[in-house]
């Protein structure tokens, strides 16, 4: 699986999480896998217009930025 990069657009996979949202990947931290566990920065559509740090574990990919 690769990771979710910046400009990526992303949901919440698995019904137990789904919200019906789908948002863009503003970054991550921390940067690389091994030093802790990894938290998505998300701007939600339709969401509170602020970023959202959520698991990497909890999200799918929409659709892959360039």
């Amino acid at each position: 699986m690769s990771a979710i990069k910046t400009g990526d657009l992303v949901r919440m996979k698995g019904s137990k999480y789904d919200t019906g949202l789908v948002g863009i990947v503003m970054g991550r931290y921390p940067k690389h896998a091994t030093t802790g566990p990894i938290q998505i920065g998300i701007k939600w559509f339709k969401g509170s217009g602020k970023v959202d740090w959520e698991p990497e574990s909890w999200l799918e990919v929409v659709s892959a930025g360039v």
